[in-house]
């Protein structure tokens, strides 16, 4: 009788933590080789397409800039999203960046009271600046920008990368550096009730939530918009994989517990 209990203990707290994802698996019915984006926000304007990958609204986009196509799958030990990511980069001679949106809701009313979790894993091959650049934002537009959260990453050396997460105009970096060529867990934290982002960095995935590696606290109303998507840049000079996203309302969810 003692091990039935704990196993419906157990199963009820697996539904709980389910219960608090929003979305997963942005990445299901995609294949390698398969452009990302279903369209392309041309106008801040424009209705939104919930729960599809579209190219960002950009008033001068970059020159020769396509869609991000999608690669090989990530794997991190523990953490239950797997499948097809999407590839970093752009064709020899292409500059700039382009921005690709997971566009959650029209209204920033569903996303804008308590704390939201981002997790995804990214795997980078080569590194284009020693500088912080973004890749990864929660967004206060369906269209793309008007960012509430980005996650940076730049090189260190010649062997290793840095990580580091902002809002608005405040950064803070992840005092490690990590390999290239290896899956990273990463984890962005928006909390709306301490007005700051936070960012995780291969967590442990055993317990409760850690110790963010990096957090970065805004100014008075920095958090005062709600999330509307979530939002991924491409860089020229940049090589890897990013994927396996999930979109939750606590730690739990977020890694799949």
């Amino acid at each position: 009788m003692k091990k039935i209990m704990a196993s419906m203990a157990l199963a009820i707290i697996a539904l709980g933590s389910q219960a608090q994802v929003l979305k997963s698996d942005l990445l299901k019915d995609y294949k390698a080789g398969d452009v990302l984006e279903k369209a392309v926000y041309d106008d801040k304007r424009s209705p939104i397409k919930e729960n599809t990958w579209c190219g960002g609204f950009a008033t001068k986009p970059a020159e020769g800039a396509e869609s991000p196509v999608i690669g090989k799958g990530l794997t991190y030990e523990g953490y239950s999203e797997a499948g097809p990511s999407i590839n970093f980069g752009f064709p020899q001679g292409v500059k700039g960046s382009r921005v690709s949106v997971y566009s959650l809701v029209e209204s920033g009313k569903a996303y804008s009271k308590g704390t939201y979790y981002i997790a995804c894993l990214v795997n980078f091959s080569k590194l284009g600046s020693a500088n912080l650049a973004d890749f990864l934002a929660a967004s206060a537009s369906y269209v793309g920008g008007g960012n509430r959260g980005q996650v940076y990453v730049r090189r260190e050396g010649n062997d290793k990368i840095k990580f580091a997460v902002g809002l608005l105009k405040e950064r803070a970096e992840a005092p490690m550096a990590y390999d290239y060529n290896t899956t990273h867990l990463l984890v962005l934290k928006v909390d709306y009730a301490k007005n700051e982002v936070s960012l995780f960095v291969d967590p442990a995935l055993s317990g409760e939530e850690p110790k963010a590696d990096a957090v970065a606290v805004g100014e008075e109303g920095a958090l005062k918009a709600g999330l509307k998507a979530i939002s991924f840049r491409n860089r020229s000079g940049y090589k890897g994989n990013i994927g396996n996203f999930r979109f939750a309302k606590s730690w739990a969810g977020a890694i799949g517990k």
